[in-house]
């Protein structure tokens, strides 16, 4: 996992794919953004670090799979800091038709427009 961007308001951990989608919707937002090349290992070091060091202890995961999936991971890696976690990712419910998979992931809402307005209510930018 490496820094790509640094600021203080939050921490955002853009897993894979996600993660030009990621950068387009943090577009002026002071924020931290992380890369993951791969959930797994969960690199809960350089989370807790860049959580510790914002000015608000706001992490939001942005995972190209079922959204939760890093949720316990990153909780533990927080666990005696005051912390709020939003995981960002696919939703349970099965899409069918959908088209290209621009629009799955749009469906979804980790197209960088989807992101953007998740990030904007969580954030209470």
């Amino acid at each position: 996992m490496g820094v790509v961007g640094a600021a203080v308001a939050g921490v955002v951990v853009a897993v894979g794919p996600l993660l030009d989608a990621v950068l387009r919707a943090t577009e002026g937002l002071d924020l931290t953004v992380l890369y993951a090349s791969t959930v797994r290992p969960f690199d809960a070091v350089t989370v807790r670090e860049a959580v510790a060091r914002a000015d608000a202890p706001d992490l939001v995961l942005a995972e190209p799979y079922l959204a939760g999936t890093s949720t316990a991971a990153a909780s533990e890696a927080l666990a005696d800091l005051p912390h709020r976690v939003l995981a960002l990712g696919t939703g349970r419910e099965e899409l069918r038709r959908y088209g290209a998979w621009q629009e799955h992931v749009a469906a979804h809402g980790l197209d960088a427009v989807g992101l953007r307005a998740r990030l904007d209510t969580f954030l209470r930018v």
